[in-house]
């Protein structure tokens, strides 16, 4: 799936990329995991480069955007990686300017 993801922002790239983190959950997908709960970061993510939104949400959520291939946060293939190798975007925070929130600001951790 991550590199299909790569395959098909090179294709169509994204004009507008919004990433809803108002109120979502923590600790996994849904019911099934154990320890999942409801939270309300209340915070809202928009970018002109999909690549770059994707990877500034997932510092916010402190994952490291940059992990290689199966290295927590990503179990199998970092999809950020894969498109900024294919030049889509970067997944270097450092090189993401950020308007509005700082990052260090927009902070909330999802790891328990």
């Amino acid at each position: 799936m991550p590199r299909i993801v790569a395959d098909l922002l090179g294709a169509r790239p994204v004009d507008l990329a919004i990433i809803d983190g108002v109120e979502t959950q923590k600790g996994g997908e849904g019911f099934w995991n154990e320890g999942v709960r409801p939270v309300q970061p209340k915070l809202l993510f928009a970018g002109r480069n999909a690549v770059c939104t994707d990877a500034v949400c997932a510092a916010a959520m402190g994952y490291d955007p940059m992990a290689g291939h199966g290295h927590f946060p990503f179990p199998g293939e970092n999809h950020l990686k894969w498109a900024a190798e294919a030049g889509l975007g970067t997944h270097d925070p450092a090189r993401i300017e950020v308007v509005g929130l700082s990052l260090k600001e927009a902070r909330y951790p999802f790891r328990f």
